[in-house]
């Protein structure tokens, strides 16, 4: 080859080169692995003796059809009771009903027959209370059925403003809540938040023309969970349970419509005790007693969560209970679970990387 060649060849070269050089390069971001970006987490928690204290709250449906479902509660609420007063929980409870009786939502009703000690009111029920039985009997016998109102049921927005009322950490009207105490809510109605559950498609021909109404913030579930941790703290063990027509169910609906008013399927109560791993039951049994039961192990289970201060990254997760690594736990989202109950004075470390 000529030496003249060699140099063009050379020069071609050198200015492909530099045309390279000087053309728009794209680059990709190399992905950085998650856990190089989480937070990690390395804390104790110690348990606190309020976590063997349960405040109830019973929450009755009190319009006109609701008369034969109240008896048969009446019936087994004091033994369902007496199970949780020969437990080692330091439990509480008030009685509110599903409308507006006058006093304003959420109101707290005094028990009937019942002889408090000594500075405690009338409406809070308290462990080491005697004749259970006759109590709820003579209670729930005397609640007022029908009335103004009572066809608008909304055990929602009675609880979310029985929150309202009792709130610890604010002068507070009444006294059925203990700041550190797990919550747990028991309605039963034959109906629907607002009777059909905010749903105008739910409506029956033989509803009354006011059947239907729009919900307001304090009927819907996401909003009342919210409310609770807002008053009580997030890391508040709340269960909602609830005794009604099954989604589903079409023989209980059948049944129910026999009384006085047409009865709804309790979409949105089951969902807010889905919501807060509260049981459902069925407003047709012949007896409560095994709904109640149900409910009381939601109660036991209840004080075996810990909510963390967010959640973790799948394996992350180290455990520790008074020093010894554990793994009878589960995680659900932000809430470590154990298999057995957390007893007061329990040291557990935790250690792991936030999502």
């Amino acid at each position: 080859m000529k030496t003249l060649d060699i140099k063009k060849l050379i020069l071609s070269c050198s200015l492909l080169s530099m045309s390279a050089a000087c053309s728009k390069v794209e680059f990709s971001e190399i992905p950085i692995p998650e856990a190089s970006l989480a937070t990690k987490m390395s804390y104790t928690e110690v348990v606190a003796a309020g976590n063997k204290q349960v405040d109830f709250l019973i929450v009755l449906d009190d319009s006109n059809s609701m008369q034969p479902e109240l008896d048969k509660l009446a019936a087994k609420m004091g033994s369902f009771i007496n199970s949780i007063e020969s437990s080692n929980i330091d439990w509480q409870m008030c009685l509110t009903v599903t409308r507006n009786a006058g006093t304003g939502w959420g109101s707290p009703l005094n028990w009937k027959g019942y002889a408090p000690k000594s500075g405690v009111p009338a409406y809070l029920l308290k462990k080491g209370s005697v004749n259970l039985d006759s109590i709820f009997n003579s209670t729930i016998s005397q609640v007022t059925i029908g009335g103004t109102g009572s066809g608008d049921e909304r055990a929602l927005k009675s609880t979310y403003e029985n929150f309202t009322l009792g709130n610890p950490n604010k002068g507070s009207s009444h006294l059925c809540y203990r700041l550190g105490a797990a919550l747990s809510v028991i309605t039963i109605s034959d109906e629907d938040e607002r009777s059909v559950g905010g749903n105008p498609a739910m409506l029956k021909p033989t509803d009354a023309s006011e059947a239907y109404q729009a919900f307001e913030r304090e009927d819907v579930p996401e909003n009342l969970v919210a409310h609770a941790k807002n008053i009580f703290g997030d890391d508040l063990r709340l269960t909602f349970n609830s005794i009604i027509v099954k989604p589903g169910d079409l023989a209980c609906e059948k049944a129910q419509d026999q009384d006085k008013s047409p009865s709804h399927p309790g979409h949105v109560y089951s969902q807010m005790s889905t919501l807060t791993e509260g049981g459902v039951g069925s407003i047709c049994d012949t007896d409560y007693s095994a709904n109640l039961n149900t409910f009381k192990d939601k109660i036991v289970n209840s004080l075996n969560h810990l909510t963390l201060r967010c959640p973790p990254i799948v394996n992350t997760l180290k455990v520790k209970v008074n020093g010894a690594q554990v793994t009878n736990f589960k995680v659900e989202s932000a809430v470590l679970k154990f298999q057995q109950s957390l007893v007061e004075g329990t040291k557990i470390d935790l250690n792991f990387d936030c999502k």
